[in-house]
């Protein structure tokens, strides 16, 4: 860490939003969306609070009242006062989810990532935050009468499949969708996300439930990446094989490769649920694609801060050394 100067008394959150706010210079994100709306508040401003909520994983009535005692975050952002808690809210609803998820990939220039390694994996996301003992208990007491209650939220969960560059373990790509579903379908979908940024791709890396022909034909022909992805049927010799792209997977399959960038897609979800949670707050289904966009482009600017102090660490401890 620097030890003098005025970046070493910033907090972290200040450096994260400066961080967020120049993403969103760089990816031309509109600063307003009508030539009609006021001009007491940005888009900008709109989007970094919202990513920031995320954070601080708070309603948005709660989030606006933490934010009147945060002095350095509301300088750093431009305001005079904090916006109400509506406001926030009807910039979530009519902002475009297709526009947010590009801003993802502004975090790859950022990050200056030349080279793409993706891995692709889903999670789920609790759609109530009532507790796992209390839906333990209601679903033992539905079977114990041998019915299932209709409706129960614990049956239907929010899924994200996300496609992340390996090597900086940024979220580049984000598919949504009510689970449980199968995660073969939105493989192709997710990596169509990934076109725009225009960056070659070298690996694709994804688990046994992505093992399809035409996900190792689009991942090949169409991204000229290597797949990494087992052959269910491998471990089964009963079951015949089809496509000549999953037999020449199950002949010469890249282990090194996948047990390399694997892993590191589960360490990403198991950032993001551990930081801010595994269950969402919006309950309409639009809002919670949202509020999970709004929560990966948090965790990209996390990630980005600390690859940064990462390397400031090194920097000063290679000095510390030399100078010995």
């Amino acid at each position: 860490m620097p030890r003098d100067g005025k970046k070493a008394t910033q907090h972290k959150l200040v450096r994260i939003v400066r961080r967020q706010m120049r993403v969103l210079k760089r990816s031309r994100y509109p600063l307003r969306n009508s030539r009609f709306a006021n001009h007491l508040y940005t888009d900008h401003q709109h989007v970094v609070l919202l990513a920031l909520r995320q954070h601080f994983r708070k309603s948005y009535r709660d989030f606006c009242e933490i934010l009147e005692v945060c002095d350095s975050l509301l300088e750093e952002l431009g305001l005079r006062r904090v916006p109400h808690w509506t406001t926030l809210h009807k910039f979530s609803k009519r902002a475009e989810t297709r526009r947010l998820e590009r801003l993802l990939l502004a975090y790859l220039e950022e990050a200056r990532v030349r080279v793409l390694y993706l891995a692709v994996d889903s999670t789920g996301f609790s759609s109530t935050s009532a507790s796992t003992y209390y839906t333990r208990v209601l679903e033992a007491r539905q079977s114990r009468l041998g019915r299932h209650r209709r409706g129960v939220l614990t049956r239907r969960y929010m899924k994200q499949t996300i496609a992340i560059e390996t090597r900086k373990q940024l979220i580049v790509a984000v598919k949504f969708r009510r689970g449980p579903a199968n995660d073969s379908p939105d493989f192709i979908w997710t990596l169509k996300k990934v076109l725009p940024a225009e960056l070659p791709v070298k690996l694709v890396v994804a688990d046994k439930g992505y093992d399809a022909e035409s996900n190792h034909e689009y991942a090949q022909d169409v991204l000229g990446a290597r797949t990494a992805i087992p052959v269910r049927a491998a471990s089964r010799p009963k079951i015949k094989m089809r496509g000549k792209r999953r037999k020449k997977q199950a002949r010469c399959f890249d282990k090194r490769g996948y047990d390399s960038h694997r892993p590191k897609v589960e360490t990403v979800n198991s950032v993001e649920k551990r930081t801010m949670g595994s269950h969402v707050l919006a309950r309409n289904t639009g809002q919670q694609h949202k509020e999970l966009v709004f929560r990966a482009l948090s965790y990209n600017s996390r990630r980005l801060e600390s690859l940064l102090l990462l390397l400031v660490e090194v920097f000063y401890r290679a000095r510390d050394w030399k100078n010995e």
